[in-house]
């Protein structure tokens, strides 16, 4: 009995020792980067498609000797751009205003990362960013390690030099190309000469100084002047994180509740039950980024009417915050399982911008485009994040659109229309507004920004300009193959298109959609064949009208739209969805010179009577008499405000 107790108990070590092992082994991977072979290669690669070798090219950024690249920006993705083009063998420069490189992940301190996972539970960001989030340590990281880690691998390129503290004055253009950049160190003003420029910076400063075009927050929707809400990051001391984790996995079971030692998400129950002083403040449910001293980031508070390009309004907004920050921890310790001994310690050097430029690219990636999992010819990686719209006032609540599987990101998202040595990475590339929504997340910025480093070797390699290169196909396979070579996840998609896009009513919803106006949420479920009530149909239409009408160059109009509420709150039906049109007209008797009775009447005969025999009519019907309403009303405009 004693032999067999023992040969048990040495069964019991052997697995605790095996799970033990097999535990460390993952962990040691998952942190762990090996850097790949293409990176040794570059060079060599590089000479044989015809650039000298680094060696044998002077740089100083002189006109005489230009660098090969200046990177405008220290953010994630201009710490990325730099980074490829140095490791591929080109003279770099990375420069920027600020005083510490990271830009949003350590000025911002946006320290709790979106990672972008296929349905084969694959990464679809790789690359530089997927170097960095290994050597961070992985989804929430503390900021002096994430600085540590970029300041780091900076260090370690010979061929790249970093300048900071300076202001850009102007770039300076000649022939559709950047010649130069002007900028000022304290009282000096120094000229910079490169052959390629790459935009990292935030809001596409360099891009938009070169007269590069664009929109700006949800114009292109016909919401001129909207943009989603800033945050402000602020640090709390005195946390009780054991409670913190037991209330979000054990007394909150939802799934939108999560737990880990250094990060939590959740508290939105808690949440709902504070009032903001200031009307330019919502709470939303927040995360939580526990730091090694003990501290915790707080990420969920925002701003509105913040405008990107006045820093007066940016500071405004920094004061309201912080006010307010102060209230809602006051709140906290009396509400908050956890909070009990919280107090305010730190704010983020820089408020976090969700949303400012949208450059009008070569090609603007779409919100179909993510959707529908759409692949490009000139693919140079992947998004897969959810779109993601956060709030833009008090009457427009954050939006979950839809939730991608996986999408290609097109190289001529990064390319102007009009400078042909200048590439644009980040949030503000071209990247309609709705499918920033996923694209503006940090990692595949870095993803495009990596590619932007090689497209500059190859440009310099190959004596041809980015135009040429987004019109040549054998360029982009080369790009690519250099990029997988140098740990880029860029193969061929195995995403199929959603089923959804098989309803017969799916291109009359994707047309509302595309408005910003018909949401999925995060299981894509469109309800494409339930009822509808009354009142979103009324604000279906209000908002579609408004919409339309802006994008149709009548904002005279536009401003003239009431809201509805609806009588009664009831199904919209086969018998009572003329009426209640008819009561959204009362109220908006402008529109009914912009759409004739005759075509209304005819508009509920043919798509909503003959559509369906039921009495209570689905969405997907009257997601059809809506978008044929607002081609009606698109018809009956003409270009410069007449009609």
């Amino acid at each position: 009995m004693g032999n067999f107790r023992r040969k048990i108990f040495l069964i019991l070590i052997l697995i605790v020792f095996t799970l033990g092992a097999g535990t460390a082994l993952y962990i040691w991977k998952s942190k762990h980067y090996v850097m790949p072979k293409g990176y040794a290669e570059a060079i060599k690669v590089w000479e044989q498609k015809g650039l000298a070798s680094p060696d044998q090219r002077k740089a100083d950024g002189s006109e005489q000797y230009p660098y090969d690249v200046v990177v405008w920006g220290t953010d994630p993705e201009g710490i990325t751009a730099a980074l490829a083009a140095a490791r591929n063998g080109l003279h770099t420069l990375l420069i920027d205003h600020r005083d510490k490189v990271g830009g949003l992940f350590t000025l911002g301190q946006l320290n709790f990362i979106d990672l972008n996972y296929d349905e084969y539970h694959d990464l679809v960001t790789r690359g530089i960013f997927e170097e960095f989030y290994k050597k961070v340590g992985g989804m929430v990281f503390d900021v002096d390690r994430g600085q540590q880690v970029f300041e780091e691998m900076l260090a370690k390129e010979k061929l790249l030099t970093v300048q900071l503290n300076r202001t850009m004055v102007e770039p300076r253009v000649k022939d559709g190309r950047v010649v130069s950049l002007v900028v000022e160190n304290r009282d000096t003003q120094e000229e910079i000469y490169a052959k390629i420029f790459i935009d990292a910076s935030q809001d596409a400063d360099l891009a938009f100084l070169a007269e590069v075009p664009f929109t700006e927050g949800f114009e292109d929707i016909g919401l001129p002047g909207k943009f989603q809400a800033s945050t402000l990051v602020f640090t709390v001391k005195g946390v009780n994180w054991p409670r913190v984790m037991w209330e979000t996995l054990f007394v909150d079971k939802r799934i939108s509740s999560k737990a880990t030692f250094t990060a939590a998400w959740g508290y939105d129950d808690h949440i709902r039950k504070y009032t903001p002083e200031s009307d330019r403040i919502s709470f939303r449910g927040f995360n939580m980024a526990r730091q090694k001293d003990g501290q915790v980031l707080i990420n969920g508070l925002l701003i509105y009417g913040v405008r990107f390009d006045d820093p007066q309004s940016r500071a405004e907004g920094r004061e309201i915050a912080m006010k307010e920050a102060y209230n809602f921890v006051s709140y906290a310790r009396e509400n908050l399982p956890g909070f009990q001994k919280a107090e305010v310690s730190a704010f983020a050097p820089e408020l976090y911008v969700r949303q400012s430029r949208h450059m009008l690219g070569l090609y603007r990636l779409s919100l179909d485009d993510v959707l529908e999992h759409r692949d490009h010819w000139d693919r140079i990686g992947y998004g897969g994040y959810p779109v993601d719209i956060q709030a833009v006032d008090k009457h427009f609540p954050g939006l979950a659109i839809g939730e991608p599987t996986k999408y290609a990101v097109p190289f001529r998202s990064l390319v102007p229309p009009n400078v042909i040595n200048l590439l644009v990475v980040g949030r503000s590339a071209s990247y309609d507004s709705l499918a920033h929504g996923s694209a503006r997340i940090v990692p595949v910025g870095m993803v495009g920004a990596q590619a932007a480093g090689v497209a500059a070797a190859y440009s310099l390699a190959a004596q041809t300009s980015f135009h040429e290169i987004a019109q040549n196909q054998e360029a982009i396979i080369f790009i690519r193959q250099i990029l997988e070579s140098q740990g880029a996840f860029v193969g061929p998609p195995r995403t199929k298109p959603p089923k959804i896009m098989e309803h017969p009513q799916y291109p009359a919803m994707r047309e509302l959609r595309e408005l910003g106006i018909i949401v999925g949420g995060y299981k894509n479920n469109y309800r494409l064949d339930e009822p509808l009530n009354s009142q979103t149909f009324l604000n279906l239409l209000f908002n579609g009208t408004l919409r339309t009408l802006n994008l149709q160059g009548r904002p005279d109009l536009a401003k003239k739209m009431y809201f509805v509420t609806a009588k009664e709150n009831t199904t919209v039906t086969s018998e009572n969805v003329g009426e209640i049109f008819a009561h959204f007209l009362k109220f908006n008797p402008h529109l009914t010179g912009l759409v004739g009775k005759e075509d209304l009447e005819e508009l509920f005969t043919n798509a909503v009577f003959g559509a369906s025999s039921s009495t209570e009519l689905p969405r997907g019907d009257l997601y059809e008499v809506i978008s044929q309403y607002l081609s009606l009303l698109k018809q009956n405009q003409q270009p410069g405000g007449q009609n």
